[in-house]
């Protein structure tokens, strides 16, 4: 009857969905331990239900840092009503991957089997499996403007913990089907108000670099031509330079390039140092680059002061503190952890804080911060020792260091304090004890020998 009235499916009409475009895969390795790794980043073409492209791949065998096959794997395959159906041929061992595509279109999973591999010189490098998981999620273009900060965490140049506000913009290359893409642009230093540069190794530089899924190389090329330093780590330094991959992350609404620990290196005439290593760097630290969202790299959380430094102080004598101010930021409610660390080994500095519920101190715990609540850290310096541990001699004393460290499970967020401090033991030279007035006089009467005589009395 209903039908009869014109009544159809209420089912929603068909997505018009493609998996063309850039994506980062995942591949869950067998329970065996035999490999681990598998099809990592790279782009996919289509036509019609045809489907076609490259992907960048790494084999690991489990007792080994350094993958025994990597390169780039041809992709073919099949594209229907969600339905994904490919094959990857990356060296010697081949992935056959079949699964369903998200109604969003942003998302991919399925199981996948594989034949066995072997690595360059013959000996084995992947084994094969049948019904193992992989996904992938779609990677949006690395391109359009970008506003950001370039965070120092060390280097012969001496900017740590010192802050730079960098802009630009990126633009990469189309989709060919290639297991990477080329990216070009420029960042910027240079303070629009005082129209001068902020950062002292350099005011500009171009970009050249690429993506492959979700992580991202970028180099920083002066007006002369040469390599300044770079963004993400370098193809094929294996974490050698001690800079961290890159990758494009999805935070508040938009998308930035950010990466654990230390993301950048620079090293220039101003900044003289190598690229190399960042122990040998002008400059390194971290980044955070906004694409087309200016909100994007504002941390969730600020830390005010953002470095603590305590004056020389005599061990056992009374201890010092200072205060930092922990402010929520963002527009929403936060659940953080708060923890100190002594690098240099005895607790020379203590932490309490107000950041607990109904204001007790955290001592380690989970808390939860609403927007724009804040709360007081007190850090107290009180040395117990004046050098760490295995410091050497000719450089005792040294300062005592450590980090008070931020984290927000949600996002990853980590946020943190360096802290340093100086300690003495306030010994005094000991010598022989006179009394002033009648010993001095001796003292100059006799002579230094008379005087060591006298002294011998006391």
């Amino acid at each position: 009857m209903m039908s009869s009235c014109g009544g159809g499916s209420t089912s929603n009409p068909p997505q018009d969905l493609s998996i063309a475009g850039n994506w980062q895969f995942t591949m869950a390795p067998p329970s065996d331990g035999s490999f681990f790794g598998g099809l990592e980043g790279g782009f996919l073409l289509q036509t019609i239900g045809a489907v076609k492209g490259s992907a960048n791949y790494a084999i690991s065998l489990t007792d080994l840092l350094v993958p025994c096959s990597t390169g780039s794997a041809a992709i073919t395959g099949t594209f229907n009503n969600q339905a994904i159906s490919l094959t990857a041929v990356a060296g010697t061992q081949t992935f056959t991957l079949s699964g369903t595509l998200s109604v969003d279109g942003l998302s991919m999973a399925g199981t996948y089997d594989s034949t066995a591999g072997t690595a360059g010189n013959g000996s084995p490098c992947g084994t094969a499996q049948t019904g193992l998981q992989w996904s992938a999620i779609s990677v949006p273009p690395v391109e359009g403007s970008i506003l950001g900060t370039f965070h120092s965490a060390g280097g012969a140049a001496g900017l740590s913990e010192q802050e730079f506000l960098v802009s630009g913009a990126l633009n990469q290359a189309d989709n060919t089907g290639a297991s990477s893409a080329a990216i070009t642009g420029n960042v910027s230093f240079v303070n629009v108000l005082t129209n001068k540069s902020d950062y002292p190794c350099f005011a500009s530089a171009s970009v050249t670099g690429q993506v492959s899924g979700n992580v991202t190389t970028l180099q920083l090329v002066g007006s002369d031509g040469t390599e300044w330093g770079f963004i993400g780590e370098p193809l094929g330094s294996l974490g050698g330079t001690g800079v961290s991959p890159v990758t494009v992350q999805s935070v508040n609404g938009g998308y930035l390039l950010r990466g654990p620990g230390s993301t950048y290196l620079v090293a220039t005439a101003s900044c003289a140092g190598s690229l190399s290593s960042t122990s040998a760097s002008g400059d390194f630290g971290n980044i955070c680059l906004a694409l087309n969202g200016a909100s994007a790299c504002q941390e969730p959380i600020t830390l005010a002061p953002s470095y603590l430094s305590f004056s020389s102080q005599v061990i056992g004598a009374p201890a010092t503190t200072q205060v930092i101010t922990l402010t929520d930021v963002s527009a929403s409610s936060l659940n953080l952890t708060l923890n100190l660390t002594n690098i240099s080994g005895a607790l020379n500095f203590t932490e309490t804080d107000t950041c607990g519920a109904n204001g007790l101190p955290s001592e380690g715990q989970p808390f939860q911060m609403i927007a724009t609540q804040f709360c007081a850290v007190s850090i107290t310096f009180q040395p117990l020792e004046i050098c760490a541990p295995g410091t050497p001699p000719d450089k005792c004393p040294a300062p005592l260091t450590a980090t008070l460290t931020v984290t927000d499970p949600n996002d990853g967020t980590i946020v943190s304090v360096p802290i340093t401090g100086s300690a003495t033991s306030g010994d005094a030279v000991v010598g022989p004890a006179y009394e002033f007035g009648a010993d001095m006089d001796a003292y100059r009467a006799s002579g230094y020998e008379g005087a060591e005589r006298h002294a011998e009395t006391y």
